[in-house]
């Protein structure tokens, strides 16, 4: 379910903070001239856990080496 959609600067702002956290990089390095970002907040109905997979650990998954 679409929780709401976030557009401008805020949305520039949550994809910096994913190039900081995945990327390990200040900003999204990738953007082209007069790109507009729109981020998609969803909000889930339904959440199944499956037995046997391996949960993340405190602090979130650490990127692959």
């Amino acid at each position: 379910m679409v929780d709401r959609f976030v557009e401008g600067a805020e949305a520039h702002a949550m994809m910096d903070r994913l190039a900081r956290k995945y990327l390990g990089s200040e900003r999204f390095e990738w953007l082209m001239p007069g790109e507009e970002r729109i981020a998609v907040i969803v909000r889930p109905t339904k959440v199944r856990h499956i037995v046997g997979v391996e949960r993340f650990r405190p602090g979130g998954p650490v990127p692959a080496s």
